[in-house]
């Protein structure tokens, strides 16, 4: 699938697991120096993202290597008809599965919003709500897609072939969003398959991106 220098799986653990890890440790460090000082107007989900943002922006910026590594994925001329087909029916595939784990009491869509506090994003227009807006709808999906798909799903293609690639880095995928995770694995299966037919990380951007924008404004 990439023909340049390739990652190791130890390389891409170590970078993945700072880049998630790192803005955790610091969200509650700052929090708990905020609540210590008796500052209790941030938002904790708030405060997580905006670091989580920083990370991923911080690794693509100092990462040569890793912006040489994804440039040919994020190829802009993709086949709109065959992306508006796979987004069509990621979508489709999305709100099937999250209807029925909600029916099933099973972790879903809903209880991110819970968890997030997503409903109070279109209560309220102020600064740390369009933050977290743009962030989840535009930014986040961008970083997730090139890191789990570009860099994960990518690495483990190129050793150990398809089967593998698409179980492992789904399960991964699903099992860092914790409560999600039986969703978000069924959400890494479709954009695993997406980035394997197209070639291309756009058409799961894409998706990503509208997904995201549907959970937190509906």
């Amino acid at each position: 699938m990439y023909s340049g220098k390739d990652y190791n799986l130890k390389e891409v653990a170590i970078k993945i697991g700072l880049i998630l890890s790192v803005p955790a440790i610091i969200s509650i460090i700052i929090l708990t120096i905020l609540k210590a000082l008796g500052n209790t107007n941030v938002d904790d989900s708030f405060v997580f993202i905006i670091f989580q943002v920083i990370a991923y922006a911080t690794f693509l910026s100092l990462s040569k290597r890793f912006r040489c590594f994804t440039s040919g994925m994020l190829n802009l001329k993709v086949d709109i008809k065959q992306t508006v087909i796979y987004v069509f029916t990621g979508l489709v595939l999305f709100s099937i599965s999250s209807l029925l784990l909600l029916g099933f009491g099973i972790g879903s869509d809903e209880s991110q919003r819970e968890n997030l506090n997503l409903d109070q994003l279109s209560q309220a227009l102020n600064f740390q709500n369009i933050i977290m807006t743009v962030a989840i709808i535009v930014v986040i999906p961008f970083y997730e897609e090139l890191l789990f798909r570009g860099l994960l799903f990518t690495t483990i293609y190129n050793k150990y072939g398809f089967a593998w690639s698409i179980i492992i880095s789904s399960l991964i995928f699903g099992f860092l969003h914790s409560d999600l995770f039986v969703l978000t694995t069924i959400y890494g299966f479709v954009f695993n398959y997406i980035f394997l037919k197209t070639k291309s990380l756009i058409p799961g951007i894409m998706l990503h991106m509208i997904w995201n924008a549907l959970v937190v404004l509906l």
